[in-house]
């Protein structure tokens, strides 16, 4: 009687298991409904595909970057971004757009990137992207004589999720950075030809941990760009066209190991000895010392710099003579002594040293 009523319970559990396994598929193994998009609207992109220079599209073929560079459209060409359910770019470089234009911005909340370099934006233009919350890029650098000055960058102080920002050529100084110092988010700042001064430098050292500065053609001196030593996370600096810096004041670089690119055209007051105090910047991939005061002895102490790739030492005092001491730099794929003692006879000896480098000696002019 025990062993049959074992054998019966034994045989009502197995079905018990075996129930268990139900072909019936759960709520999440279910398929999903496909999820809805909404596609752009189609006369708008009519109108875009005749007027921007390029788009892009994602997978489901809805328009996410429009560049109208170095086309000839006017305001009303941006009213058609407003058909776009996920433009997240918007290049406008090079344009005539105008500061009333960019009331069709206004309303892009997702735009990431936008580029207004060389238009003749003014402070007007800027209150138009007073709320344009996911802004990451901003470009609004201009060649010089620019129409924004610090009482326009009251409109860019809640744009608190900027990464980068560029308006060169603006009349920038202290007074308008200081309107800025909420974006602590910013990693680039570019800056050239502004009205930055020591205490603008000063500013930017204490507030942001900047990966990328550009504070070119400034006319900065030694006690202007001190602040810079403090700046240890920087990866890429252009202090370019400031000729009020000399060898000494190299020492304010030293620091900065971190970096990787170094643009000092046009100190022209540079010597070898302001190289020698740079020989600490070991991970320099690009560095530029074009019209500065470089002759043959300073070329030993470019061989601390082992990971350069770009190289650019023209309109330098350097020979052939002081090529050898460039064959161990053997990651450089561009090399630059155009307007210098080298000769061709001397870039052809260095080239088969250096078999993977680019070596231009011959200067093909400013065009």
């Amino acid at each position: 009687m025990f062993r049959w009523f074992t054998g019966l319970v034994s045989m009502a559990l197995l079905v018990i298991f075996l129930g268990c396994d139900s072909s019936t598929p759960t709520a999440k193994d279910s398929p999903q409904p496909p999820v809805s998009v909404q596609p752009d609207d189609a006369d708008c992109v009519a109108q875009l595909e005749k007027l921007a220079s390029s788009l892009k599209r994602d997978a489901n073929g809805l328009i996410t970057e429009v560049s109208f560079r170095d086309t000839e459209i006017d305001d009303t060409a941006l009213e058609h971004l407003q058909g776009l359910q996920n433009v997240n770019a918007v290049l406008l470089n090079e344009t005539k757009v105008t500061d009333d234009g960019l009331a069709a911005l206004a309303p892009l909340k997702q735009l990431r990137r936008l580029d207004l370099s060389r238009c003749a934006i003014g402070n007007a233009g800027l209150t138009h992207l007073s709320d344009l919350p996911n802004l990451k890029s901003l470009k609004i650098s201009t060649d010089g004589d620019g129409n924004i000055d610090d009482d326009g960058l009251d409109h860019l102080a809640g744009l608190t999720n900027l990464v980068s920002l560029a308006l060169d050529g603006h009349f920038i100084t202290v007074d308008g950075l200081t309107k800025l110092k909420g974006l602590t988010k910013l990693e680039e700042l570019y800056l050239g030809k502004t009205a930055v001064d020591g205490d603008a430098i000063q500013l930017i050292a204490d507030t942001w941990e900047l990966k990328k500065l550009r504070v070119s053609g400034n006319n900065l001196d030694g006690s202007a760009i001190a602040p810079l030593a403090t700046m240890t996370t920087l990866e890429r600096l252009d202090l370019s066209e400031n000729q009020s810096l000399f060898d000494a004041d190299m020492e304010h670089l030293a620091p900065l190991v971190g970096l990787k690119d170094l643009n000092l055209y046009r100190l022209s007051s540079l010597t070898d000895a302001g190289l020698q105090t740079l020989a600490s910047l070991a991970n320099l991939e690009r560095l530029n010392v074009d019209n500065a005061v470089i002759t043959d002895a300073g070329l030993p102490h470019l061989q601390a710099m082992q990971k350069l790739k770009f190289l650019h030492l023209g309109s330098t005092q350097i020979t052939d003579a002081g090529l050898p001491a460039l064959e161990t730099l053997t990651s450089l794929t561009d090399l630059i002594v155009t307007r210098t003692g080298v000769s061709p006879e001397g870039a052809a000896a260095l080239q088969t040293k250096l078999p993977n480098t680019k070596i231009q000696q011959a200067y093909l002019g400013d065009g």
